[in-house]
């Protein structure tokens, strides 16, 4: 199962700064252009932080970057000329576009990188990940509910494409992007493929139907809204 905090939490502002950008980037009226209410905003200035599925829906309403929002990116002269006194002991992970299917497939294109996050470099290190082998892709659908949720975001290890262990992956199958609990099948020599909602049915793949079963990587980390 993927892990749920990683203990290099995400590198975002406060609730407070981040409340200030996303007044000043989409005016007066941005709580309902992001369709949330007062109480909601006080909730996120209680816990000190924005929920990361509103900073992703900042970034597709304005054009900027997560990182504008979450504060890793600054915009002074200074600051973008400032050596970071971080810069080693973080590494920034880049997020696609990519939507990944818990549901019923999700057929992606081409990936534009829409921002970035900072995870501890020692605590990626430690999982044989750095920024060429890890990337970051959003959930969409029901399918890994309760575990993984529509709108979560996941951290995956590209470099792994095979089986060869019991975990979640994120696959392509006839096209489509899934992200699934991949099991081997020792009696068969399949893969079983399946999701935490018992509400979807375990998919069983044998001879060359799971040779067409390609492995895009694999879920090392998930985070989403509490």
């Amino acid at each position: 199962m993927p892990e749920k905090n990683p203990p290099a939490a995400l590198g975002v502002a406060s609730a407070e700064r981040v409340i200030d950008r996303l007044s000043e980037v989409l005016g007066p009226d941005w709580m309902a252009r992001m369709e949330v209410q007062p109480e909601t905003v006080r909730t996120w200035r209680k816990r000190g932080e924005v929920p990361i599925r509103q900073l992703l829906r900042a970034a597709q309403l304005s054009g900027h970057l997560v990182e504008y929002f979450n504060g890793t990116m600054e915009t002074s002269a200074v600051a973008q000329n400032r050596p970071s006194a971080d810069e080693d002991e973080f590494t920034q992970i880049e997020m696609l576009d990519a939507r990944i299917s818990a549901g019923h497939g999700a057929v992606n294109g081409s990936h534009e990188v829409i921002g970035k996050f900072a995870f501890r470099t020692s605590w990626l290190r430690e999982r044989g990940l750095n920024k060429r082998n890890a990337k970051i892709v959003r959930v969409r659908g029901r399918s890994m509910a309760d575990r993984i949720n529509d709108g979560d975001i996941l951290l995956v290890n590209t470099a792994v494409n095979t089986l060869t262990q019991d975990a979640v992956y994120v696959i392509d199958l006839e096209g489509e992007d899934y992200v699934k609990l991949l099991q081997r099948d020792f009696t068969t020599g399949g893969v079983r493929i399946v999701s935490y909602n018992p509400a979807f049915p375990t998919q069983v793949l044998e001879g060359e139907a799971a040779n067409r079963l390609r492995i895009v990587g694999r879920v090392v980390w998930h985070g989403g809204e509490l």
